[in-house]
């Protein structure tokens, strides 16, 4: 016999294996629903019954394709909240708003130039109530709430996803600016990495998807890595995994950065080229035959074909993935010519990115979305379980589920 608390438990975890079946495809019928769980009928029907009042699941018409009478399907219902993502880049920030199905429905965008954490978050403010304004008139809703905002910059964040430890060029640091977003928004915030963001863009729909294991190594104004162990972010006791530019170089101070804009526009430099060059333009010079130019490039792709082989070394990750600068062929293909010829005994695959450009934004977006789907399926079995309606349904097969077997047919609620 089963304890209250027990009780309890095991409806969670029934109602759990309903929504989870849900959220894997479009749209089901209850007997697909039966089926995937192993859970009997009067469950499951309750429990949509229950999800379907508190508006987290809603009707999706009949199905008239099978044998027998239409049968309703359900689906989760989009709309029932939304999460923001937020690239907040050196130059530019970009937001996007998120339905509960993962679905980007609204995007905006616009140079920055300020580096204070209030006029950073006032800016992500403004493009979020613009975004809000556009799912309004799509939707004719009446309001439209942001549950919760995952931001992405280019800083150490701390494992507490508030504190920032370092970013280069802006503010030095603190909790100032998750306390002006979480202010400006009203709803939860977690800062991140803006290169572990783009690894989870990656991981779900790039060169990463189905590995257990990949760097992104990322170039831009700095280098940054994207570390995934055994299917999950590695972002180190504090947040500072990935940092990689700074890792010694042969002929490199000790500490000093050796792969970055910055470096790169050093080395064009010395080599005679104009001073404050781009690294597109560097490779630009280089792809029109300017030897100067050449050798800089040389140059930059022996020290990210070294890096490449001592994280390789170090981590043998099953690929490693370059982004940004690094993707381009003038780089990549002298990058796997150098390791081919040099250090060919190592076992190292070396692909560009199939992320596009806005993969900080992208993997913004899906980890908002995880987010925002565990709050509302949180909220949502919790009340379920409360419910006195719904059954036990301690059938043998549903014990299973009270062990922890996931149900048939559903997906895994999170990657990372």
């Amino acid at each position: 016999m089963l304890l209250a608390g027990d009780q309890r438990l095991l409806r969670e975890i029934n109602a759990r294996a309903v929504l989870e079946v849900l959220d894997a495809h479009d749209t089901l019928g209850r007997p697909e629903i039966v089926a995937a769980t192993g859970l009997s009928k009067t469950t499951v029907a309750l429990a949509l019954r229950t999800f379907v009042e508190h508006g987290l699941v809603e009707e999706a018409g009949l199905d008239h394709d099978r044998r027998g009478p239409a049968a309703t399907l359900y689906r989760v219902d989009p709309e029932h909240g939304y999460a923001l993502a937020v690239d907040i880049g050196h130059v530019r920030v970009r937001v996007a708003l998120v339905d509960l199905v993962g679905r980007v429905r609204a995007r905006a965008e616009q140079p920055l130039s300020a580096k204070e954490p209030e006029a950073r978050a006032s800016a992500v403010e403004k493009l979020a109530a613009h975004c809000v304004a556009a799912v309004r008139h799509d939707t004719g809703a009446a309001s439209v709430a942001i549950r919760c905002a995952v931001v992405g910059l280019p800083a150490i964040v701390g494992a507490d996803h508030a504190m920032v430890r370092r970013v280069p060029g802006l503010e030095k640091g603190g909790p100032t600016l998750h306390a002006a977003l979480e202010q400006g928004l009203g709803c939860p915030v977690v800062l991140e990495n803006d290169v572990n963001l783009a690894a989870i863009a990656e991981q779900r729909t790039g060169a990463g998807k189905g590995l257990d294991s990949f760097v992104l190594l990322r170039l831009g104004i700095g280098l940054g890595a994207g570390i995934v162990i055994d299917g999950k972010l590695h972002r180190g006791a504090s947040g500072g995994a990935g940092e990689v530019a700074f890792l010694p170089q042969p002929g490199r101070a000790l500490g000093a950065e050796s792969i970055g804009a910055a470096s790169l526009a050093t080395s064009a430099k010395e080599a005679g080229l104009p001073a404050g060059l781009a690294p597109h333009e560097v490779l630009d010079l280089a792809a029109d035959g300017d030897e100067r130019a050449v050798a800089v490039v040389d140059e930059l792709a022996g020290r990210l074909a070294v890096l490449i082989a001592s994280v390789a070394l170090l981590l043998e990750p099953q690929k490693i993935v370059l982004a940004g600068v690094a993707r381009e062929d003038a780089v990549l293909g002298r990058v796997q010519t150098y390791l081919a010829e040099r250090v060919g005994i190592l076992p190292i695959v070396v692909e560009p990115s199939a992320v596009a450009a806005d993969a900080v934004l992208l993997g913004a977006a899906a980890l908002a979305r995880d987010t925002l789907r565990d709050q509302a399926f949180t909220a949502a079995v919790r009340r379920a379980a409360e419910s006195e309606d719904l059954p036990d349904d301690d059938a043998p097969l549903d014990a299973d589920l009270a062990t922890g077997h996931a149900p048939r047919g559903a997906d895994d609620a999170r990657t990372l």
